[in-house]
């Protein structure tokens, strides 16, 4: 079970990293300032949130090895 939590934690994170790569290359393309610093903006949270989810699957994994 904890390794399914790992798996999927670690997934959705890669997911965040994908969608804000895409998101980034997407701002670089527009002429809309305003447009841009939203979608910046979005890009660095989807990066937070794909950290912290990978943090998550740090302490799943260092709870699951102390159960052991």
């Amino acid at each position: 079970m904890i390794r399914n939590v790992r798996k999927s934690l670690d997934s959705i994170a890669s997911n965040n990293e994908d969608a804000a790569f895409a998101l980034m290359r997407a701002a670089e393309n527009t002429r809309d300032e305003v447009l841009r610093q939203q979608m910046l903006r979005l890009v660095h949270r989807l990066n937070q949130d794909a950290v912290n989810l990978r943090m998550l699957r740090d302490e799943v994994s260092y709870v699951g090895e102390k159960r052991a």
